[in-house]
Parts: C-alpha cells; structure tokens; sequence
C-alpha cells in the first residue's frame, strides 16, 4: 500500500496510533535521527502534534547539537544513506500484531498503519500517543521518567514517542487480573485531559512489553501527521 492510499481512510487516520517495539539498531535504520533522552526535562517551545499549537512545553530532548546524546543523525555531513519512509515497501514482510483486529475499524487500523513498522512487533490502536504512555507510565512508576528514546522521523512521517524504560518491567509483569485495575487507575489520570484509553490498549502494551525485555529493546507509538 503506497502512503497516500494508507492516509485515504480519514476517520481511522485522525484517530490511529501505531504501538511497536523497536531495538537501537531498528531505530538507527528506520528514523533520521535517535537520541538518549535527558535525565531531568527542559522547557522548550513546539508545535503540539495532537492540537497543532505551538505552546511551551517540558521536553526529554537534549536536541541534535548534544554529541554524547546522538545515536544516529543525518547530519554532520558526510549525510547516511538516504532514509526511506515508514510507509514505503521493503522494510520486511509485515508479521502478525500482537492484538489480532476483530472488528471492521479495527481491520482498517491495522491495514493503513506504517508499513515499516508492521513488520516489527505492532499493535494498530486507537489514541495511544505520548501523553497516554506518560500518564500510564506515572501510575505505574509513581513519577515522571525520560522516554527510552527521543525519535525524529522523516518531516511526513509524523511523531515518535517512547515508553520509559523503567516501566517495562512491571507493564509486561501484569496479570490479567490486574489489567483491568490498571487500565481504570489509567484513565483516571487522564480524566482531566478528557482523553480515554481501553482495556485491549493496555493488553496489547503488556504483551509488547514483554517483546521489548526479550529484543532488548524499547516500546514507542507513532501517530501520523
């Protein structure tokens, strides 16, 4: 499917979130730019990509001129290879999501998230976007901790946000009997963001949590522009 066919589907698009795991060397391969988070968050001015506002906000990004940070960059030069997009083939054949879609909307989410991404442990949901795994990750940790990663994709590719990898551990140690506390607990913190999350959003980010601790690697969501 080629990204302006997977961009055709507005009410699924406007709503969609893509959750993977992705290890370092996945990263380096798929995004333009990876950095080390900072340890404590700086106040910076951007564009919110969910409300399209430029507001000031707290920031995890050391930015692109901390060398000790950087990862992978396109720059200095000499440039990497070119970058190809998220939606482009030949990343890999697509593999199985960890939450297999039952329901119509559902099939579409998953048919029109990234490509790339979906050959990689995935789960197409709806909502789950950075401020939803920080609020997730301050209930079960008990404060505030830097993403894994800070993650810049190509300019029309949209937004990477990670997980913290401290809540890893006890997201992938969760029985089902504690779902559903949690997912309540969860969306109690997001009331006054008037945003929502569900119970098989919650199962999906368990069962990759698990996938990252054996890929030694991260959980992100992508949200599309």
């Amino acid at each position: 499917m080629t990204r302006s066919a997977a961009h055709g589907h507005n009410w699924d698009m406007a709503r969609a979130t893509t959750l993977f795991v992705a290890t370092d060397e996945d990263l380096v391969r798929l995004f333009a730019a990876v950095r080390h988070s900072l340890e404590q968050p700086i106040t910076t001015v951007k564009k919110n990509p969910i409300m399209h506002q430029v507001q000031a906000t707290s920031s995890w990004d050391p930015g692109e001129d901390d060398e000790e940070a950087v990862i992978s960059s396109r720059s200095p030069s000499p440039a990497p290879p070119s970058i190809a997009s998220i939606y482009a083939d030949g990343g890999g054949e697509p593999i199985e999501p960890v939450l297999r879609p039952e329901s119509r909307p559902a099939m579409a989410l998953e048919e029109t998230a990234p490509l790339r991404l979906r050959a990689l442990p995935h789960a197409a949901v709806v909502g789950i976007t950075g401020l939803e795994l920080e609020a997730l990750s301050v209930v079960l940790l008990g404060d505030k901790k830097p993403p894994a990663r800070i993650v810049e994709p190509l300019e029309n590719d949209g937004f990477v946000e990670a997980l913290p990898a401290e809540a890893l551990a006890p997201l992938a140690a969760l029985t089902d009997e504690q779902v559903k506390e949690l997912a309540a607990r969860w969306n109690a913190a997001l009331h006054l963001t008037r945003r929502r999350a569900d119970e098989s959003s919650l199962v999906a980010l368990r069962a990759l949590a698990r996938e990252a601790i054996a890929r030694n690697g991260h959980v992100f969501t992508h949200m599309p522009v």
